[in-house]
């Protein structure tokens, strides 16, 4: 569900940024930064996933950060860049062994990933996601588009 982003404390006056712009990057993104809420001090890393029907599938890699996150736990996924901004807050899920988020994933790395060899992706419902465009070197000639979406809970 589309709602209005708040920037600095007043709503946003820009025209708003479609679904299928923020789809897209998520979709399209080389690589994933994963914060974990509640690890103790923050690591942000960048990881390789895919998304796939609103579900983030991450390859975390980390046999510690895999451990921590194998119970529901709140993350914050964002994208690399600082003028088209992709946020994404949601919860880890059950690790997935999906054969279509395999195959997805080694589609757009040219990589073959075995679960028996990598271990399982840990998935990331999304529940919020706020994504903006802005213009000029660092984002200072402002922003052009925003947009927020709540998503209903599901389950994977």
């Amino acid at each position: 569900m589309r709602e209005q982003l708040v920037m600095y404390g007043q709503p946003s006056e820009v025209p708003n940024l479609e679904w299928a712009w923020v789809d897209e990057r998520l979709g399209a993104a080389p690589a994933y930064w994963v914060i974990a809420q509640g690890s103790g001090q923050p690591h942000p890393r960048p990881v390789w996933g895919v998304w796939l029907d609103e579900v983030l599938h991450l390859s975390i890699g980390s046999p510690r950060i895999n451990a921590a996150l194998a119970r529901p736990t709140p993350v914050t996924i964002h994208l690399g860049s600082e003028t088209d901004v992709v946020i994404l807050e949601g919860t880890t899920a059950a690790s997935s062994e999906a054969e279509g988020a395999v195959r997805s994933y080694n589609a757009k790395y040219d990589w073959d990933y075995r679960i028996a060899e990598y271990g399982a992706f840990t998935t990331v419902v999304p529940a919020k996601v706020m994504a903006w465009r802005s213009a000029g070197w660092a984002g200072r000639e402002g922003f052009t588009a925003t947009g927020r979406w709540r998503f209903a809970s599901h389950t994977v």
